[in-house]
């Protein structure tokens, strides 16, 4: 089912994102991410939609960067999650750094 949900949201994503602020965007939906596992079975519409916005970017990050990536692929999307991140982080995109702020928000 994650898949197809997957599938048609990579379908409809009309973006024109790319190099740095692609990274930047990939970077704010997976900060969206729940910080902790809820547990097997459970999955609030939330937890969906977050996990959907960050594979969907993510999928995204991973083609502009010459790895094969598919929605396919996430029939166990921890799994795969883990290794585009991995292949990214091979390929000098840190997706562990923090949320980069724009200049006009940074703290005194």
């Amino acid at each position: 089912m994650y898949v197809e949900v997957l599938s048609g949201a990579v379908d409809r994503w009309d973006t024109e994102l790319s190099g740095e602020a692609l990274v930047d965007y990939v970077l704010s939906c997976r900060a969206a991410l729940p910080a902790q596992d809820l547990g097997a079975g459970v999955l609030s519409e939330a937890t969906l939609v977050a996990e959907v916005v960050y594979d969907r970017a993510l999928i995204s990050l991973a083609a502009e960067h010459g790895i094969d990536v598919a929605p396919r692929n996430f029939v166990h999307p921890r799994i795969e999650r883990a290794r585009l991140e991995v292949e990214l982080a091979r390929r000098g995109v840190d997706l562990e750094v923090p949320v980069r702020q724009p200049d006009n928000f940074r703290e005194a």
